[in-house]
């Protein structure tokens, strides 16, 4: 079902200069939002990085010359390295080597923990001072309290980061969720569904363990498998590895996709249609099992752009059907539930968060996406957030598990 009027007048081919203008004033916004978010970024990055610069200078007590600018050069590749890989990928300026993406992937996962920890420390000592007390003189044998100090932050640091590390690569957990569906017929009470998310197929990923996720989904034995997005991390090698590698799912009904934001990025418009048995929902829906009415909906950053809401097409694509059938949704990111309820939809699937994926991005990204992670009830419509399956940016998980998401449709009585 198609979303777009061919003769909507921010088209080209109205050949008008109406339209040309409407077209290079959107073409403009585009490039400022895309300098506002490199600018966050370096802003972000640099500031991390500038304070751990100055704790390290003060506690190491650099004089030389020499020294002071090793650290600086240090401190400035690793603020600019992640905004300057996404630069770089996004342009196809330069294509990084794998080795490349892991150092500046594990770089950023360790200044991250180490700009924490150092204010922890650094908050500890201020709370000690306070109270009149003191750290231990010296902390560790053979050091000052500053080299203590700075061995201490790296040490726990350095754990963190190999904690995440390995979390991120294990099996993802199986949640097992009940929803009373409306208007599910009594016959298919049980019916059981497995949402995959966020897989980001790309150079973080291990084969392996994907081949093993695939297994543990079709031992499950679903009647359906969805997967809300992001199958691919952001090139089109990408997104044909995640076709072939999880083209093995089976399930009674078949395997349903939307794509997300960054199957945009891997080119998913130059051909939706792989052998493999994965079918995507481009704006439009299917009836599973003779009843189930299934939508699928992009999240189409250039929709966005455009239109200025990823929301804009529910009401294109969902109709009043959903008030006397069963209706599920899938749509990647976790935005417009309260329209969704008002719609009668039954049940909301997403995915994007990856529920903040490590601690303490887990707590920011509530401050972005009230639904978060998990279960939510509006009325008697129901919506799931995964925590993903895979990992973006640096692959690490901390108190963020990855999932495999089973559910048991029940009807209503």
């Amino acid at each position: 079902m198609a979303i777009y009027d061919s003769s909507d007048p921010a088209g080209v081919s109205t050949g008008n200069s109406a339209s040309r203008g409407g077209i290079i004033s959107r073409s403009i916004r585009s490039r400022f939002r895309i300098l506002a978010v490199i600018a966050v970024m370096l802003a972000v990055f640099g500031g991390m990085h500038y304070y751990l610069y100055a704790r390290l200078l003060s506690a190491l007590d650099l004089c030389s010359w020499p020294g002071i600018w090793a650290l600086r050069g240090v401190m400035v590749c690793g603020a600019i390295s992640f905004p300057l890989l996404r630069i770089l990928a996004r342009t196809n300026v330069w294509r990084a080597p794998v080795l490349v993406c892991w150092v500046v992937m594990v770089w950023m996962g360790f200044a991250l923990y180490a700009f924490l920890t150092t204010i922890a420390l650094q908050g500890l000592v201020a709370i000690l001072g306070i109270a009149g007390l003191g750290l231990p003189n010296p902390v560790l044998p053979g050091l000052s309290p500053a080299h203590a100090g700075v061995a201490l932050v790296l040490a726990t640091t350095a754990v963190l980061v190999v904690i995440g590390f390995s979390k991120a690569q294990a099996m993802p957990r199986t949640t097992n969720v009940e929803i009373a569906l409306a208007h599910l017929p009594p016959a298919l009470d049980g019916f059981s569904l497995v949402q995959l998310s966020d897989v980001h197929v790309g150079p973080f990923t291990s084969n392996r363990r994907l081949r093993r996720i695939v297994e543990r989904v079709n031992t499950l034995a679903p009647d359906l498998v969805v997967i809300t997005g992001d199958l691919a991390d952001e090139k089109p090698a990408h997104l044909t590895e995640a076709m072939l590698l999880l083209g093995n799912l089976r399930a009674r009904h078949g395997v349903l996709a939307v794509p997300g934001n960054h199957d945009f990025f891997a080119g998913v418009d130059a051909g939706e249609h792989w052998e493999g048995g994965i079918r995507f929902l481009r704006n439009e829906r299917v009836t599973v099992a003779g009843a189930i009415e299934v939508y699928g909906i992009d999240d189409d950053p250039a929709v966005a752009r455009t239109q200025g809401s990823r929301t804009a097409c529910f009401e294109q694509v969902i109709g009043s059907e959903t008030r006397q059938s069963p209706s599920i949704v899938l749509f990647h990111q976790p935005l417009g539930y309260p329209r969704l309820a008002e719609m009668g939809v039954g049940l909301v699937l997403s995915g994007h968060t990856h529920g903040g994926q490590f601690w303490p991005v887990s707590w920011l990204s509530r401050l972005f996406y009230p639904y978060n992670a998990g279960h939510y009830q509006i009325g008697a419509s129901h919506f799931y957030v995964s925590r993903g399956t895979g990992t973006w940016g640096p692959p690490m998980r901390l108190g963020v598990p990855s999932e495999i998401v089973h559910m048991r449709l029940r009807a209503t009585t």
